[in-house]
């Protein structure tokens, strides 16, 4: 199976950044140079994956006007003797075919909103990847984590894909920890428990939320009922579903998991990107010894 699109969300409100996220949306913030959505985007067209599908708030396009070509910039820049500026941004637009999709204020809110949001785009996929604009993996050199995905996906015989990585048992209580079955090489999901009491989590195996789904997932969100705490619509719950009558595979990522998606995790992001640049790394160096 050839998969060849990819849906990345990136329509929520980010309250964890407050108050910079009431201007600037946190998919945006920067990692070193790059927004942090560009390095999910990256990891996608390394995969070989042809559409990305955002899916954006009806009152932000900042993901738009970044994934989109900037006439007027280059006219300034060749006004003003600069062109040579624009060489770092003149291919972006091109690394892929980008879709926009509005999430407006009347529509549901959660995480498995967007998927039913970009029906028109993925209705032909047989299987298509869902990824998170405010997290990555990443891997120090060229390999795609999305590529692993994919690989371990079209392997396993699976009809799904869910991406956990190990994390010590006094964390597990803020996650979706993975119950799951064992067959060959593979962990086949069983369940993901939300936010398990200390002590009662199946597994050491938490969501990070980059999956794989196939066409069905559309009918079992169409049936899919809210969450009666939050009266919203999870993906966790989506997947789970899924679980019951298909084989959906746990993918463990080979890279480093960076949650840009709260400030000392955006911190921690910048800082492990900083040490694969001398230049910039013997600064920070040189700054924390004097503090």
């Amino acid at each position: 199976m050839k998969i060849t699109k990819a849906l990345i969300t990136s329509a929520g409100f980010g309250t964890r950044f407050l108050p910079i996220s009431k201007t600037i949306q946190k998919e945006m913030l920067p990692i070193i140079d790059r927004p942090l959505i560009d390095y999910v985007v990256e990891d996608c067209v390394k995969a070989n994956i042809t559409d990305i599908i955002f899916v954006v708030n009806e009152h932000n396009y900042q993901v738009l006007h970044y994934y989109r070509e900037n006439e007027r910039l280059h006219q300034y820049l060749k006004k003003n003797n600069k062109l040579a500026l624009y060489d770092h941004i003149k291919n972006i637009h091109q690394q892929a075919n980008f879709h926009f999709v509005k999430q407006s204020d009347d529509d549901d809110y959660g995480t498995a909103v967007p998927v039913r949001l970009a029906k028109e785009y993925l209705k032909d996929e047989e299987a298509f990847l869902v990824l998170m604009g405010d997290d990555f993996i990443y891997n120090h050199g060229q390999a795609s984590e999305v590529g692993a995905m994919i690989e371990t996906f079209t392997k396993s015989g699976a009809k799904g894909l869910v991406t956990c990585i190990e994390k010590p048992d006094d964390l597990l209580h803020r996650y979706g920890v993975a119950a799951f079955n064992k067959e060959s090489d593979f962990l086949y999901l069983k369940a993901l428990v939300e936010k398990p009491q200390p002590g009662k989590a199946p597994s050491n195996l938490a969501n990070i939320s980059k999956y794989i789904f196939p066409q069905s997932v559309f009918d079992l969100i169409d049936v899919q009922q809210p969450n009666p705490q939050s009266g919203e619509l999870y993906i966790t719950d989506t997947i789970s579903q899924l679980a019951l009558t298909d084989k959906v595979v746990i993918h463990q990522p080979s890279g480093e998991y960076l949650d840009g998606g709260y400030p000392l995790g955006w911190l921690l992001a910048n800082l492990t990107l900083a040490k694969d640049r001398p230049e910039i790394w013997q600064e920070v160096q040189k700054f924390i010894e004097q503090k």
